[in-house]
């Protein structure tokens, strides 16, 4: 059996097996294993397995692949604990033998290939079972849908722990029992349930580690008859030197163990024998598993033991790898949510500019990295002036995306309502949106009229970045009459208010992440900076304003990633001449 140990890198702790003929490792998902590594070529390498003969081959990878730190530029034969490696991702080929297999070493099937002890070797006298105790109930409490290995591991007696070989063949079924479960909730349940049928406690308790806390956490707890375990008492004398030491611990007899009698759970709960194991993973303690029993007419032995520390190792592994494998997935569900929310985002921009002789027009909505509820839109009103809209939705993802949409549902159909004021479609819109909104979230928006023969703008500011009026000589009015953001408080009423632009001036509507922009310093673009800018490069076309203060943005930020949506309309009134000069 070949395996592929991820030991550094975003992917740390997976186990892959090799049981593939062929198995493509690469950036893409449709190779056999997928790493995320900003080095690692999408379709980087491959590992052929011929009847357990490993060949490794680079499939002309841009940055190369690195095997025991040489570089591997042709096909190559792979070995137990080679070292392959690519960008920050280190892999580890363990190659493992069934004893009795070809290839197997043979001799004392009590010694390794070096002649040295088997670790399974039996420290002390074996106390067995007594063959007339019904364990019967133990092994009945195997959960309907177990890996059908378990049949063999139920079938183990304590006799077979004596023999390392058959103990090393338990393991194997134990790894494969496990080895492909990757819901935390049913590998815990799973590995509870082999410590049952194999070392058969009355009680079995697995305990993991709050990350944050760094408490010892119950998460299963299994009894022999299946029945409920009341209120939950352990020995934290035993627990808590195996996780302080590291190291197995065996209570032959709790009740005479010097080291423990004094422990007021055990004497409580009359525990007769106890062991406990810790779950380690690179030298980093993530929890235990506890084993007792107050009937077994023999305590616990050193066999028992040994298998119970083994089943906590291969436990650890594959703990970790399911924690792994739910991050992973909880990225892969994240990165579709933000797919998602982007193209809802993106297909509720309009696609065209309006036709306003005398008038230019451009505009730009960029989402940032997570997506957030940037919206700006154009539209007609019924007595024929041009409409002009931009918004912020507070909250990230699909929930902000979705409000995003029903927002603009909401202002494209108000908006056509004859004989509204500009007053009454904002306060309906309001009422619309408080009834949408959950957790807080709310609307920032600006909704401006432009009279496109006379210049004249009516507006309403909901709690929004201030839109500005530049005028030809340098000067500016911000349009800040209106009211709150929506969402709020549906009773809110809103007030409009009046601009002009003249010829040869600037109408900009812009979001807070023009401004808001932050480079690796943590200093903001901010809004004087914008305001100079704009004023500068006011005799400049509408688009190459926009794509100036775009570009600005950019240097600002350097290699600082986008943290908010950048959202920009510039409006240009064009036909000036210097008579008109305010």
């Amino acid at each position: 059996m070949a395996k592929l140990i991820i030991e550094s890198g975003a992917e740390s702790g997976a186990i892959h097996p090799l049981d593939h003929k062929i198995t493509t490792i690469g950036r893409s998902v449709t190779n056999t294993i997928q790493i995320v590594d900003k080095r690692m070529s999408r379709n980087h390498l491959e590992i052929h397995n011929s009847s357990g003969h490993l060949t490794l081959r680079d499939l002309g990878s841009k940055n190369g692949t690195l095997l025991n730190g040489k570089p591997a530029t042709e096909p190559i034969d792979l070995h137990h604990n080679d070292r392959i490696q690519v960008g920050d991702t280190v892999f580890r080929i363990e190659v493992e033998t069934i004893p009795g297999s070809p290839g197997s070493q043979t001799g004392d099937p009590d010694t390794d290939e070096a002649g040295r002890n088997s670790p399974f070797e039996s420290s002390g006298v074996i106390h067995l079972v007594d063959e007339e105790q019904d364990w019967g109930s133990a092994r009945s409490e195997r959960r309907a849908g177990y890996n059908p290995v378990e049949q063999t591991i139920g079938s183990a007696t304590l006799q077979d722990l004596k023999s390392p070989n058959r103990r090393l063949e338990i393991l194997y079924e134990i790894t494969d029992a496990i080895r492909s479960v990757f819901s935390l909730e049913e590998l815990l349940d799973r590995i509870m349930g082999i410590v049952q049928i194999v070392v058969r406690p009355d009680r079995t308790f697995l305990l993991l580690v709050n990350e944050e806390t760094g408490e010892l956490v119950p998460s299963v707890i299994k009894t022999r008859d299946g029945k409920s375990a009341g209120e939950v008492r352990i020995s934290s004398s035993i627990v808590g030197r195996s996780v302080q030491e590291g190291i197995s611990l065996l209570v032959s007899d709790a009740a005479m163990d010097d080291r423990f009698s004094s422990s007021e759970s055990i004497i409580s709960s009359s525990i007769r024998t106890a062991m406990v194991a810790p779950l380690i993973f690179k030298e980093k303690s993530i929890g235990v598993i506890y084993a007792d029993s107050q009937s077994r007419t023999l305590p616990f032995n050193d066999d028992e033991l040994d298998m119970l520390t083994s089943i906590a190792n291969q436990a650890s592994v594959a703990i970790t790898n399911a924690r792994l494998q739910a991050q992973i997935l909880e990225q892969h569900k994240l990165a579709r949510e933000m797919e998602i929310a982007r193209n809802i985002q993106t297909n509720l921009l309009p696609k065209t500019y309006p036709d306003l002789p005398g008038y230019q027009i451009s505009a730009m909505s960029l989402p940032a990295k997570h997506v957030g509820g940037d919206y700006y839109d154009f539209l007609t009103m019924p007595d024929g002036r041009a409409g002009f809209a931009i918004a912020d939705v507070s909250g990230k993802g699909v929930p902000a995306a979705i409000l995003t949409a029903t927002t603009r549902s909401y202002l494209q159909s108000e908006t056509q309502h004859k004989g509204s004021t500009l007053a009454q479609t904002v306060a309906r819109m309001n009422r619309m949106v408080h009834r949408d909104v959950t957790n807080d979230m709310y609307v920032t928006m600006v909704l401006a009229v432009l009279d496109h023969e006379q210049g004249s703008i009516e507006y309403i500011n909901a709690g929004h970045s201030h839109p500005f009026i530049l005028h030809p000589r340098g000067h500016m009015d911000f349009l800040d009459t209106g009211g709150l953001f929506l969402g709020i408080d549906d009773s809110l009423q809103y007030n409009s208010g009046e601009a002009v632009l003249p010829p040869g001036g600037v109408f900009i509507l812009y979001t807070d992440g023009v401004t808001d922009i932050q480079n690796a310093a943590g200093e903001v673009f901010g809004e004087e900076r914008f305001y100079e800018l704009v004023s500068e490069k006011r005799y400049l076309t509408a688009e190459e304003i926009r794509n100036a203060v775009y570009q600005a943005c950019i240097r600002h930020r350097g290699n600082t990633d986008q943290f908010d949506d950048f959202t920009l309309i510039v409006i240009k009134r064009l036909d000036f001449n210097e008579s008109e000069l305010d």
